[in-house]
């Protein structure tokens, strides 16, 4: 028969869930995996409650300190790249394309450099080598990314 600490730590995994959901960060699913871990061992082993809430708490530090920055660089990486590709084609063409620049490190065929556009750095790549204080064209913009051409 399925004991009552088990039901509560299903919901309480579902309630850290939740929160993930409705909290920026990545925090709280790492504490309900470690619910749901007890949850399970708890299905599997007769566990004291005491012991329970241990393996709770070790098993969500760990996670924590296991997979959070991953997690973290994969979440975080999708919503950049959910952002950029959210702009749309007229507004990047409108604001960037054919605007004159000026480099601000030295650009390469093999190796990107930066520009100045608006005011800010941009790292910049081009077919043609262009040294630091030449102008130069955007011909397209991809990502947070410019290749420019030699005017």
């Amino acid at each position: 028969m399925i004991g009552s600490e088990v039901i509560t730590w299903l919901v309480v995994g579902f309630i850290f869930l939740v929160l993930e959901i409705a909290t920026p960060g990545v925090v709280f699913v790492f504490f309900g995996l470690g619910a749901w871990l007890v949850l399970g061992l708890r299905l599997l082993f007769p566990l004291s409650v005491p012991f329970q809430v241990l393996i709770f708490i070790i098993a969500s530090v760990a996670f924590l300190v296991m997979f959070r920055r991953y997690l973290k660089a994969i979440m975080f990486r999708q919503r950049e790249e959910e952002r950029v590709d959210s702009l749309s084609e007229r507004m990047v063409a409108d604001n960037y394309l054919g605007q004159e620049v000026d480099v601000i490190n030295d650009i390469s065929p093999e190796r990107p450099g930066r520009i100045e556009l608006n005011g800010t750095s941009w790292i910049a790549t081009s077919v043609d080598s262009l040294p630091v204080g030449v102008r130069a064209r955007v011909v397209e913009v991809v990502g947070t990314t410019v290749t420019v051409e030699k005017i």
